[in-house]
């Protein structure tokens, strides 16, 4: 009986986002959290098919949801919107290495700190300097979870044998995906 991996491996890779998130601190210099659990997202969303990506981004957004106190399926909601948007700009120039996930959770986190502030309702005018001060502060939080996430999955992918070697050029092995 063979076993998928792809479900226990991103599970723990999401366990482990969420307490990095849950324990990354509010500081002065970075005034915003950065999204880990949405990083582990866009991950799964680029390297993983329909039937893994869509259960893990809805357990990703119903955790973010949870330990931020935000309304239910607010991030969720978000993230399956964003699903659309990976998947066609995958076909176009996205994979799934360091840079692009670092630009792409850059890009997402600012969007989702919009999104979470117009779906909780909170009164705060939207070109105020406020609100983009905190939107400017979310794009180095994602460029943070971006590399973190990215590396860390990329590495547990290749301990667990998702990613194997299928060619030799020049006396490297060069890793591709198994969809």
């Amino acid at each position: 009986m063979r076993v998928d991996m792809n479900i226990p491996v991103i599970g723990m890779s999401l366990v482990a986002a969420a307490v990095m998130q849950d324990l990354a601190p509010v500081s002065a210099v970075l005034p915003v959290k950065p999204i880990y659990l949405s990083a582990v997202a866009l991950y799964v969303m680029l390297t993983r098919p329909v039937w893994v990506a869509l259960p893990i981004t809805l357990w990703a957004g119903g955790l973010t949801d949870a330990l931020g106190g935000l309304p239910l399926l607010c991030t969720a909601s978000f993230l399956l919107l964003s699903y659309g948007a990976v998947r066609l700009m995958q076909r176009v120039f996205l994979e799934a290495s360091w840079l692009h996930g670092m630009l792409l959770t850059a890009v997402v986190a600012a969007a989702q700190m919009a999104w979470t502030v117009v779906w909780s309702g909170a009164i705060r005018p939207v070109f105020e300097l406020s609100t983009f001060t905190v939107l400017g502060y979310a794009l180095p939080a994602g460029l943070l979870a971006g590399l973190a996430v990215f590396a860390l999955c990329g590495f547990v992918d290749r301990i667990a044998g998702i990613v194997k070697p299928t060619k030799e050029d020049h006396g490297i092995l060069w890793a591709e995906n198994n969809r």
